[in-house]
Protein backbone atom coordinates (compact mmCIF):
# COMPACT_ATOMS: atom_id res chain seq x y z
CA UNK A 1 0.00 0.00 0.00
CA UNK A 2 1.42 3.06 -0.99
CA UNK A 3 1.67 6.16 2.01
CA UNK A 4 -0.42 9.13 1.34
CA UNK A 5 0.37 12.89 2.75
CA UNK A 6 -0.65 16.27 1.28
CA UNK A 7 1.29 18.83 -0.43
CA UNK A 8 5.42 18.98 -0.74
CA UNK A 9 6.11 17.73 3.14
CA UNK A 10 8.06 14.57 3.60
CA UNK A 11 6.34 11.27 3.28
CA UNK A 12 7.60 7.72 3.46
CA UNK A 13 6.10 5.52 0.37
CA UNK A 14 5.66 1.90 0.89
CA UNK A 15 5.08 -0.27 -1.58
CA UNK A 16 5.45 -4.37 -0.41
CA UNK A 17 9.55 -4.60 1.08
CA UNK A 18 10.57 -1.22 -0.41
CA UNK A 19 10.05 2.10 1.52
CA UNK A 20 11.07 5.35 0.27
CA UNK A 21 10.77 8.60 1.82
CA UNK A 22 9.87 11.51 -0.65
CA UNK A 23 10.58 15.22 0.58
CA UNK A 24 11.45 18.60 -0.79
CA UNK A 25 14.98 19.48 -2.44
CA UNK A 26 16.18 22.31 -0.41
CA UNK A 27 16.56 25.60 -1.29
CA UNK A 28 15.15 24.48 -4.85
CA UNK A 29 11.36 24.97 -5.35
CA UNK A 30 9.49 22.25 -7.69
CA UNK A 31 12.38 19.70 -7.16
CA UNK A 32 11.55 16.26 -5.00
CA UNK A 33 14.10 14.49 -2.93
CA UNK A 34 13.94 10.53 -2.92
CA UNK A 35 16.01 8.92 -0.65
CA UNK A 36 15.76 5.14 -0.54
CA UNK A 37 15.57 3.79 3.23
CA UNK A 38 16.02 -0.08 2.20
CA UNK A 39 20.13 0.51 1.26
CA UNK A 40 21.87 -2.07 -0.42
CA UNK A 41 19.68 -3.71 -2.68
CA UNK A 42 17.22 -2.25 -5.53
CA UNK A 43 13.70 -1.64 -5.34
CA UNK A 44 11.14 -3.23 -7.38
CA UNK A 45 9.70 -1.11 -10.66
CA UNK A 46 6.87 -0.80 -9.42
CA UNK A 47 8.19 1.24 -6.30
CA UNK A 48 9.96 3.86 -8.74
CA UNK A 49 7.17 3.97 -11.03
CA UNK A 50 4.51 4.58 -7.53
CA UNK A 51 7.44 6.83 -6.48
CA UNK A 52 7.60 9.54 -9.52
CA UNK A 53 3.39 8.85 -9.76
CA UNK A 54 3.66 10.35 -6.15
CA UNK A 55 5.85 13.30 -7.67
CA UNK A 56 4.06 14.25 -9.71
CA UNK A 57 0.98 14.13 -7.42
CA UNK A 58 2.69 16.30 -4.93
CA UNK A 59 3.64 18.90 -7.19
CA UNK A 60 6.91 18.65 -8.17
CA UNK A 61 8.29 19.21 -11.84
CA UNK A 62 12.02 17.37 -11.15
CA UNK A 63 12.64 14.50 -9.22
CA UNK A 64 16.01 13.56 -7.69
CA UNK A 65 17.26 10.68 -6.08
CA UNK A 66 19.97 10.44 -2.56
CA UNK A 67 23.60 8.74 -3.64
CA UNK A 68 22.92 5.15 -4.73
CA UNK A 69 25.14 2.53 -5.93
CA UNK A 70 24.68 1.14 -9.49
CA UNK A 71 22.75 -1.40 -8.03
CA UNK A 72 20.27 0.58 -6.66
CA UNK A 73 20.14 2.94 -9.77
CA UNK A 74 19.33 0.45 -11.95
CA UNK A 75 15.17 0.39 -10.78
CA UNK A 76 14.91 4.40 -11.53
CA UNK A 77 17.09 4.31 -14.61
CA UNK A 78 14.33 1.84 -16.18
CA UNK A 79 11.67 4.25 -15.09
CA UNK A 80 13.60 7.22 -16.81
CA UNK A 81 16.14 8.62 -14.32
CA UNK A 82 19.31 10.11 -15.70
CA UNK A 83 22.63 10.32 -14.25
CA UNK A 84 22.71 13.86 -12.81
CA UNK A 85 25.85 14.18 -10.12
CA UNK A 86 28.60 11.60 -9.87
CA UNK A 87 30.09 10.75 -6.46
CA UNK A 88 33.52 9.05 -5.43
CA UNK A 89 32.85 6.18 -2.60
CA UNK A 90 36.20 5.42 -0.17
CA UNK A 91 36.23 3.40 2.63
CA UNK A 92 38.83 2.69 5.32
CA UNK A 93 39.18 0.15 7.78
CA UNK A 94 38.82 1.81 11.03
CA UNK A 95 41.45 -0.27 13.41
CA UNK A 96 44.47 0.92 11.33
CA UNK A 97 46.28 3.88 11.56
CA UNK A 98 44.10 5.43 14.79
CA UNK A 99 46.39 7.19 17.39
CA UNK A 100 45.81 5.54 20.78
CA UNK A 101 43.15 6.28 23.33
CA UNK A 102 44.95 9.09 25.12
CA UNK A 103 47.23 9.87 22.43
CA UNK A 104 46.59 13.45 20.23
CA UNK A 105 44.20 13.18 18.12
CA UNK A 106 45.70 12.63 14.28
CA UNK A 107 49.26 14.85 14.30
CA UNK A 108 52.48 14.08 14.62
CA UNK A 109 54.51 11.04 16.39
CA UNK A 110 52.43 8.69 18.45
CA UNK A 111 54.51 6.84 21.28
CA UNK A 112 57.40 7.16 18.70
CA UNK A 113 55.02 5.17 16.01
CA UNK A 114 55.03 7.84 13.04
CA UNK A 115 51.89 8.78 12.01
CA UNK A 116 49.52 8.82 9.12
CA UNK A 117 48.61 12.46 9.78
CA UNK A 118 51.71 13.61 10.45
CA UNK A 119 52.40 16.06 7.28
CA UNK A 120 48.41 17.33 8.05
CA UNK A 121 48.13 20.99 9.51
CA UNK A 122 47.86 20.93 13.29
CA UNK A 123 44.72 22.94 15.02
CA UNK A 124 46.52 22.54 17.93
CA UNK A 125 45.12 22.44 21.74
CA UNK A 126 42.78 25.57 21.04
CA UNK A 127 40.16 23.56 18.73
CA UNK A 128 37.69 21.98 21.00
CA UNK A 129 35.40 19.51 19.33
CA UNK A 130 31.62 18.88 21.34
CA UNK A 131 28.48 16.63 21.86
CA UNK A 132 26.27 18.95 19.40
CA UNK A 133 22.99 20.06 21.03
CA UNK A 134 19.29 21.30 19.44
CA UNK A 135 20.29 24.69 19.76
CA UNK A 136 23.81 24.76 18.01
CA UNK A 137 20.91 23.45 14.37
CA UNK A 138 20.98 27.13 13.28
CA UNK A 139 24.93 27.42 13.43
CA UNK A 140 25.26 24.01 12.19
CA UNK A 141 23.10 24.69 9.42
CA UNK A 142 24.77 27.86 8.36
CA UNK A 143 28.31 26.32 8.48
CA UNK A 144 26.61 23.73 5.84
CA UNK A 145 25.24 26.72 3.33
CA UNK A 146 28.65 28.54 3.63
CA UNK A 147 30.88 25.42 2.70
CA UNK A 148 28.71 23.65 0.27
CA UNK A 149 27.42 24.87 -3.09
CA UNK A 150 23.48 25.24 -3.52
CA UNK A 151 23.31 21.54 -5.15
CA UNK A 152 24.35 19.83 -2.01
CA UNK A 153 23.11 22.51 0.95
CA UNK A 154 21.25 21.13 3.64
CA UNK A 155 18.24 22.44 5.33
CA UNK A 156 16.49 21.61 8.42
CA UNK A 157 14.57 18.23 6.89
CA UNK A 158 18.19 17.12 5.43
CA UNK A 159 19.75 17.79 8.94
CA UNK A 160 17.13 15.57 10.37
CA UNK A 161 17.38 12.96 7.24
CA UNK A 162 21.16 13.10 8.26
CA UNK A 163 20.88 12.30 11.57
CA UNK A 164 18.64 9.54 11.37
CA UNK A 165 20.43 7.73 8.03
CA UNK A 166 21.88 4.96 11.12
CA UNK A 167 20.38 3.09 13.94
CA UNK A 168 23.57 4.59 15.86
CA UNK A 169 25.09 8.41 15.38
CA UNK A 170 27.68 10.41 16.52
CA UNK A 171 26.96 14.51 16.18
CA UNK A 172 29.64 16.82 16.95
CA UNK A 173 30.75 20.38 16.46
CA UNK A 174 33.92 22.01 16.92
CA UNK A 175 35.09 25.91 17.66
CA UNK A 176 38.43 27.77 17.56
CA UNK A 177 40.01 29.27 20.31
CA UNK A 178 37.64 31.20 22.60
CA UNK A 179 35.13 32.27 20.15
CA UNK A 180 31.56 30.77 20.23
CA UNK A 181 30.92 30.60 16.81
CA UNK A 182 30.96 27.15 15.10
CA UNK A 183 33.48 26.37 12.54
CA UNK A 184 32.58 23.17 11.71
CA UNK A 185 30.82 19.84 12.65
CA UNK A 186 30.81 16.06 11.25
CA UNK A 187 27.51 13.69 11.08
CA UNK A 188 28.98 9.82 12.24
CA UNK A 189 26.82 6.82 11.91
CA UNK A 190 27.17 3.08 12.09
CA UNK A 191 24.68 0.44 11.42
CA UNK A 192 26.30 -2.80 12.38
CA UNK A 193 29.94 -3.19 11.77
CA UNK A 194 30.08 0.07 9.45
CA UNK A 195 30.57 2.85 10.31
CA UNK A 196 29.72 6.00 8.01
CA UNK A 197 30.83 9.77 7.63
CA UNK A 198 27.78 10.99 6.94
CA UNK A 199 28.20 14.86 6.83
CA UNK A 200 31.00 16.71 7.50
CA UNK A 201 31.45 21.25 7.44
CA UNK A 202 33.99 23.55 7.87
CA UNK A 203 33.84 27.21 7.33
CA UNK A 204 35.16 28.04 4.10
CA UNK A 205 38.06 30.55 6.44
CA UNK A 206 38.85 27.57 8.51
CA UNK A 207 39.45 25.06 5.72
CA UNK A 208 42.73 23.47 5.30
CA UNK A 209 43.89 24.28 8.82
CA UNK A 210 43.31 20.53 10.68
CA UNK A 211 39.57 21.15 12.14
CA UNK A 212 38.28 18.26 9.15
CA UNK A 213 40.69 16.09 9.92
CA UNK A 214 40.33 16.15 13.75
CA UNK A 215 36.17 15.81 13.56
CA UNK A 216 37.12 12.89 11.12
CA UNK A 217 39.28 11.51 13.81
CA UNK A 218 36.98 12.07 16.41
CA UNK A 219 34.67 9.70 14.21
CA UNK A 220 36.66 7.39 13.96
CA UNK A 221 37.82 6.84 17.25
CA UNK A 222 33.94 6.49 18.30
CA UNK A 223 33.30 3.99 15.32
CA UNK A 224 36.32 2.09 16.66
CA UNK A 225 34.58 2.16 20.46
CA UNK A 226 31.80 0.34 19.40
CA UNK A 227 32.85 -2.21 17.28
CA UNK A 228 32.87 -0.92 13.74
CA UNK A 229 35.83 -2.39 11.11
CA UNK A 230 35.02 -0.01 8.37
CA UNK A 231 34.31 3.32 7.87
CA UNK A 232 32.71 4.83 4.41
CA UNK A 233 32.17 8.03 2.98
CA UNK A 234 31.39 9.96 -0.22
CA UNK A 235 32.14 13.25 -1.67
CA UNK A 236 31.49 14.58 -5.35
CA UNK A 237 34.05 13.84 -7.43
CA UNK A 238 35.03 17.57 -8.55
CA UNK A 239 35.46 18.46 -4.69
CA UNK A 240 39.60 17.90 -4.95
CA UNK A 241 39.86 19.13 -1.36
CA UNK A 242 37.71 16.75 0.11
CA UNK A 243 39.06 13.69 -1.40
CA UNK A 244 42.68 15.41 -0.33
CA UNK A 245 41.77 15.33 2.95
CA UNK A 246 39.94 11.60 2.94
CA UNK A 247 43.26 10.33 0.91
CA UNK A 248 45.54 11.98 3.52
CA UNK A 249 43.55 9.79 6.48
CA UNK A 250 43.41 6.71 4.91
CA UNK A 251 40.34 5.88 2.93
CA UNK A 252 40.57 4.85 -0.52
CA UNK A 253 38.32 5.21 -3.47
CA UNK A 254 35.99 2.47 -4.01
CA UNK A 255 34.75 2.52 -7.84
CA UNK A 256 32.30 3.01 -9.85
CA UNK A 257 31.23 5.09 -6.76
CA UNK A 258 27.69 6.35 -6.63
CA UNK A 259 25.49 8.90 -8.69
CA UNK A 260 22.85 10.98 -7.85
CA UNK A 261 19.32 10.10 -10.54
CA UNK A 262 16.77 13.11 -11.85
CA UNK A 263 14.17 12.99 -13.89
CA UNK A 264 11.39 15.87 -15.57
CA UNK A 265 8.23 15.38 -14.88
CA UNK A 266 6.95 18.03 -17.30
CA UNK A 267 7.86 16.47 -20.05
Amino acid sequence: MLGRSSGTRASTLRLGGDRLRLRPWAGETGTGLLIQLTPGSAVSGTAAAAAIEAAIGRGYLRLRTSALSHIESEPFLRAGFKPCQQLALLARPIQSGLPPRNGCIAFGRILGVRCLFEDLPDPSTSLAIRRARRRDHPSVLAVDQAAFEPFWQLDQAGLHDALRATPFRHFRVARQNSDTALIGYAISGRSGSAGYLQRLAISPSRQGQGAGAALVMDGLKWMARWGASHAWVNTPQHNLGALRLYEHLGFEQVPPGLQVLEIDLES
